[in-house]
């Protein structure tokens, strides 16, 4: 029978519990965070301290017991390494500030050796600045504290403008509709399906040129895949795409050309088809939340037929193409509604991101010698994903993975400026 403790686990708020859940199911969690969460936890529900040691995967409730002692006198702070346990801090927070402050900097190339920091050059760098045993992994646990990480370039421009190029010299473009057309297009993706009307996207991908293409692959060590230096470029393809976030389904066509002679036939007649096969029955209902208001002035104010009732959403981008009056009086009286993107809002379109996905898999690593054969691959693996589709949820369990982690590391940070203090 275990040894009475002295000090027991205070109350646990539902905060601090729900708090102490998440680290424990968080997979991205360090384990050492983890294991105290758990303890406490396993004290919190049992009271005993040798069970919460055995599932926590500690030798003794011993250990166990000094995590309690720390939690009740400093909250979910406790989580992180004790004060007085490990190596013995050496950087306060004046030091921690010139790290994060140095790496905030634009290096000197001449001095640095460098136009972006790496660990290893901002520590060259930090030990020139009278840090001069500081190490790697000092570093990069500063500069995570502090909301950095290492993240690759982006290329990004704020959804609603954009700069072209006009005689006078390049200009800001802005789309007035911004806010109305990204409210609208997340409205159709919540609500279209459960009113069941269905929801397409649909873009042109490409062009892809036959040559050889840059990729990871398995292979026996020492024996990667090779590609020839010399290459003869065999022309380039796209691929027409048409995708249902909601079932994962996916209809394309690969070509050597997207203008409107080749796009409008094809677009007409895949419609037609999906019409025929998803469309509901009975048109969607005019109350429809997430309808736009010119629609409705136009169905119910129309003398013609030329605007039925909505059957179908197509959000596509906002190219001049996809807005002649051919094609769009057209979608009108099938009940096709289309909902553009917002200028430089790309992102909104699911079709993009499955399109990286299949041409990815279609092409990482593999060396086309012609136009041909890359429109025959990105065709064979669309049929391959059809085999097994894969629905697309929009505002889904991976924005809510991202905003817990972004939570974790805010409590974290907080969690670590009371200390002051960061082992070395």
């Amino acid at each position: 029978m275990g040894r009475a403790q002295k000090e027991t686990l205070r109350t646990l708020s539902a905060a601090e519990e729900q708090m102490l859940e998440d680290i424990v199911s968080a997979s991205s969690e360090r384990v050492d965070r983890v294991r105290r969460a758990l303890a406490v936890l396993v004290v919190a529900e049992t009271g005993s301290f040798a069970e919460a040691a055995r599932q926590a995967g500690y030798r003794s409730g011993t250990t166990v017991a000094h995590v309690v002692q720390r939690f009740n006198r400093r909250g979910l702070a406790a989580l992180t390494i004790a004060a007085g346990r490990g190596p013995r801090p050496t950087y306060d927070g004046a030091a921690r500030a010139h790290i994060v402050a140095v790496a905030q900097e634009q290096p000197r190339r001449r001095e640095d050796q460098t136009a972006t920091w790496s660990l290893r050059t901002l520590q060259r760098r930090l030990r020139r600045e009278d840090l001069a045993r500081i190490g790697t992994s000092t570093i990069r646990r500063v500069l995570q504290d502090a909301g950095s990480a290492y993240q690759r370039t982006r290329t990004w421009c704020p959804t609603g403008t954009a700069v072209r190029k006009r005689k006078s010299g390049p200009v800001q473009v802005r789309d007035p509709q911004t806010e109305e057309k990204r409210a609208l297009i997340d409205a159709a993706y919540r609500l279209a399906e459960q009113e069941g009307v269905p929801l397409w996207c649909q873009d042109e991908a490409g062009p892809y040129q036959a040559i050889p293409q840059p990729g990871a692959s398995w292979a026996p060590q020492g024996e990667p895949r090779r590609h020839p230096h010399e290459y003869v470029r065999g022309g380039t393809a796209k691929l027409l795409t048409l995708f249902r976030p909601a079932t994962g389904e996916v209809r394309a066509q690969g070509v050597t050309s997207t203008s409107n002679a080749v796009l409008h036939p094809w677009l007409r007649a895949e419609l037609t088809q999906i019409l025929l096969e998803h469309a509901p029955a009975a048109p969607c209902r005019p109350d429809a939340a997430f309808l736009p208001d010119w629609w409705h002035r136009r169905h119910e104010g129309a003398e013609d037929d030329s605007a039925a009732p909505v059957r179908l959403i197509l959000i596509w981008d906002n190219l001049a193409g996809h807005k002649t009056p051919a094609l769009v009086q057209w979608l009108c009286q099938q009940g096709i509604l289309p909902l553009y993107t917002p200028l430089s809002g790309s992102w909104l379109n699911l079709a993009e991101a499955l399109q990286r996905i299949i041409v990815r898999r279609a092409l990482d690593g593999q060396h086309p010698h012609t136009a041909t054969e890359i429109i025959t691959w990105l065709e064979e693996t669309v049929a391959g994903w059809n085999a097994e589709p894969t629905a697309f949820v929009w505002d889904g369990k991976r924005r809510e993975r991202r905003q817990r982690a972004r939570q974790r590391r805010a409590d974290g940070t907080a969690a670590v400026a009371q200390s002051h203090l960061l082992a070395a």
